[in-house]
Order: structure tokens, then C-alpha cells, then sequence
């Protein structure tokens, strides 16, 4: 009877969790006193201590107190700016400056905070030398979700696998880095000859606009900003020597910042933290629990297995493909919270297929954060981007259009993805 409550409280909340009618945090929060209040837990007092996963919670609640701070130092304006000055008047360089920003960024940093800051730049220069905007937001978007899924703290699907998996910051940077740099080439091929009418023509003077200096008065934040970046990423490169918890340099890299960027406003600081999606997580950790606590996810685990007839080639084309385009139309974030118990459960039934579940690892983590470019709701990055080009230009980008071009890149994503597995897995 419990795994069915459990059961039927987690359907009812993924239903209502995609439908986007209600919040999303209250519905997973909702799910989780459901599941508490109907005994689908042996022992609730463990809750805590077995199925939420604190090291995700702090890192997100880290990185999102140092991007707050960092970004009002003006780092993204800056970049703009270099990417204006050194396309000397070529459309198409600048189309490549910019999404190469944008995706190196996303890597490191938040892909909403990134595609907030650089797309308001990108239409305002589209809007003064007469270009369609729709490439530049296109290519932004998709190599932001691109971008973001290279690294630990670029997507939050990485998050949670990195913590579930012991994986650490090197080693997505080695084992996704060069297939992603492949997809982001080939995507924004694609995209320019798609678009080679706007990006692809007479030089326009690019010199004349004059975005003014972003950092008149942010100078002293900006260095320290870039170096704290610096020490950061070096810390999460480190992290497997030093043996520090990803989470406790996040947290190491907000305090320095608050320290030494607002040292008199470090409340304002702390409530730049996005206390709906922790709290999403917590109740979203809880749900997947329920399944867990009554045997539901060994079940779905067994199922998959059944799938590949027993080969692990087949597992990990499967997890990718199916990863990507249910990312595509369903939030990212639970469907690899609920992915994740599933993988972890495949050793117990074949310790000797699944003895090295790394490559499982790699193929969720390819297919849920590359399944984001499928749609205009796949990720919160392709929401914010195309809200803030409907305010700003005449030719906003509609749901099916957007999906015509996103189904391109990730069907061409997972291709590659696929090959790449095969060969190098």
C-alpha cells in the first residue's frame, strides 16, 4: 500500500510540477509532507540524514550568493564590450564572440544569470545596426545549455550527479569537455548557415557604438572578481587533492566575495539567494526518497535492464536518448533526481555489467542538460532569453519555431553524444 501512495503522491506532483500551474516549490514541498503524513517512510526521523542531499543544497547556495555579488561588477558588460570591439565590424565574428562567451561563462557561472546579462547587450547592438536579433538569442541560448553542461556547477543536473556520483570537477571537464566542444561547433555551424542571410554580409561599423565603460566605477570589484573566479575554478579543479567537499568551496567563494565586494551589505547578499529552488530541491529530494524507501525505484531500475537485454552499450545509449528528449519537455531537475536512485540501484542487480557505472553517469548527465535545447521551456535559460527578445523586438520567437530549430540541435547533439560513448566508453 505505501509504495503505492507512493506512487500515485509522486505522479500527481510531476503532472502538476510540468502542467506550471501552481509553483512548482509548494507542489514538491506539498509532495513531500504527502508522502511523510502517509507512512510512506519507515523511520521519517532518517529523512534527513539518508535522502537529502545537503552537498547540492549548499552548492547551489553558494554559487548563488557568488554570482549575485560578482555580477554587479560589471565582468559580463566587460565581456560584451571586448566581443564588440574585436569583431571590427563582421556580423558573423561577432555571432561567434558572443556565443563563445556565453558558453565558457555558463560553464563556470549560472546559465540564467549569463543569458540575463548578455542578451539585453546583444539586442541593443543588434537593435542599432539594423540586425535580426534572432540568430544572436538562438546561439546564446543553445551554448549556454551546452556550456553548462561541461562542468560541476554549470547545470543543476550536474550538480546532483557530480554529489551522487563522487565526481569532481575534472573529471566533467575530461570526459565531456572535448565531445560538448564538438557539439557547440557543429550547433552554431548549423545555426549560421540556417541564419547565413543575417550573420553572413557586408561588414557594418560596429566601431561607432559606443556602449560607454562598465567599469567607471567598479574597477576595484572587477579584479577581485576575476581573481576570485580564478581561485574558484582552481579549487574545483583541485578538489579530488585537497579533498574538500564541492559545496564548501561554493560557500568559500560567497564569503570571500562578501567579504571583500560588500563587506557592510552582506544581508542584501544573502537574500539574493533563491530560497524557492532549495527548497524545491529538499521537497523533490524527499519524493524520490518515498520511491526509494519503498523499493519503487529498484523496480524502474529492473525495468531498465530489461531494456538493454543485458548489454551495457545499449544502457548507455538508452539513458542518453531518453534523457534528452524527455529533458526536452519536462523539467531537467527532477527527472534526474529520480534518474539518478536508478542508476546508482544498477550495480545491486548486475554487480559485474554495471560494476563501472561512470559512462551511465556521463550519458544522463550528456542527455539531461543538452534535452534542455530541445524546446522554449527544455531549460530556465531558453525561458529568460526569449522572454526578454519578446520585450524588446518586433519578431518575438514562437513556441513551435523555437522548437523547429532546438529539436535540429539536440537531435545532432544526441548523434554525437551517441558516437562519442561508443567510441570512447
Amino acid at each position: 500500500m505505501h509504495e503505492l501512495f507512493a506512487i500515485v503522491v509522486f505522479i500527481a506532483a510531476y503532472a502538476m510540477i510540468v502542467s506550471e500551474k501552481v509553483n512548482r516549490t509548494i507542489i514538491a514541498l506539498l509532495g513531500a509532507v504527502a508522502m511523510v503524513s502517509l507512512g510512506v517512510f519507515s523511520e521519517p526521523a532518517q529523512i534527513f540524514s539518508e535522502y537529502i542531499d545537503f552537498n547540492t543544497i549548499f552548492l547551489l547556495m553558494g554559487m548563488m550568493i557568488f554570482v549575485s555579488i560578482i555580477k554587479k561588477s560589471g565582468i559580463f558588460e566587460y565581456l560584451g564590450t571586448v566581443a564588440l570591439k574585436l569583431s571590427k565590424g563582421s556580423i558573423l565574428r561577432l555571432y561567434i564572440y558572443l556565443t563563445t562567451i556565453v558558453a565558457v561563462v555558463s560553464a563556470v557561472l549560472d546559465n540564467v544569470t549569463t543569458i540575463l546579462v548578455i542578451v539585453p547587450i546583444t539586442l541593443a547592438v543588434c537593435d542599432t545596426i539594423e540586425v535580426d536579433p534572432t540568430p544572436f538569442v538562438l546561439g546564446e541560448i543553445f551554448s549556454s545549455n551546452i556550456g553548462g553542461a561541461s562542468s560541476l556547477i554549470g547545470d543543476p543536473p550536474n550538480i546532483m550527479i557530480g554529489s551522487a556520483a563522487n565526481l569532481s570537477f575534472l573529471d566533467f571537464i575530461v570526459n565531456l569537455g572535448p565531445v560538448l566542444l564538438i557539439i557547440f561547433l557543429v550547433s552554431n555551424a548549423l545555426l549560421i548557415l540556417l541564419f547565413k542571410k543575417t550573420l553572413i554580409q557586408k561588414k557594418k561599423d560596429l566601431e561607432s557604438i559606443h556602449m560607454g565603460d562598465p567599469l567607471k566605477n567598479n574597477r576595484r570589484n572587477f579584479y577581485i572578481s576575476v581573481s576570485l573566479l580564478i581561485i574558484t575554478i582552481i579549487l574545483f579543479v583541485l578538489q579530488e587533492v585537497i579533498h574538500v567537499p564541492s559545496s564548501m568551496i561554493a560557500i568559500l567563494a560567497a564569503m570571500l566575495a562578501a567579504i571583500l565586494i560588500k563587506p557592510t551589505n552582506v544581508e542584501k547578499s544573502f537574500s539574493k539567494i533563491e530560497w524557492a529552488t532549495l527548497l524545491f530541491f529538499v521537497g523533490l529530494f524527499i519524493m524520490v526518497g518515498g520511491l526509494e524507501e519503498t523499493g519503487v525505484l529498484d523496480q524502474l531500475a529492473n525495468f531498465m535492464l530489461t531494456l538493454s537485454r543485458g548489454s551495457f552499450t545499449t544502457s548507455k545509449l538508452l539513458f542518453l536518448n531518453v534523457s534528452g528528449f524527455a529533458s526536452a519537455f519536462v523539467d531537467n531537475i527532477p527527472y534526474t533526481a529520480t534518474m539518478i536512485p536508478i542508476v546508482e540501484s544498477m550495480k545491486e542487480f548486475n554487480p559485474v555489467l554495471y560494476g563501472n557505472l561512470d559512462p551511465i553517469w556521463w550519458a544522463l548527465s550528456l542527455g539531461a542538460c543538452l534535452g534542455g535545447n530541445g524546446t522554449a521551456i527544455g531549460a530556465s535559460a531558453n525561458v529568460v532569453g526569449l522572454a526578454i527578445l519578446k520585450k524588446s523586438s518586433a519578431k518575438p520567437l514562437k513556441f513551435v519555431k523555437f522548437m523547429a530549430y532546438g529539436m535540429l540541435i539536440l537531435i545532432v547533439s544526441l548523434l554525437i553524444s551517441s558516437v562519442y560513448l561508443l567510441l570512447f566508453f
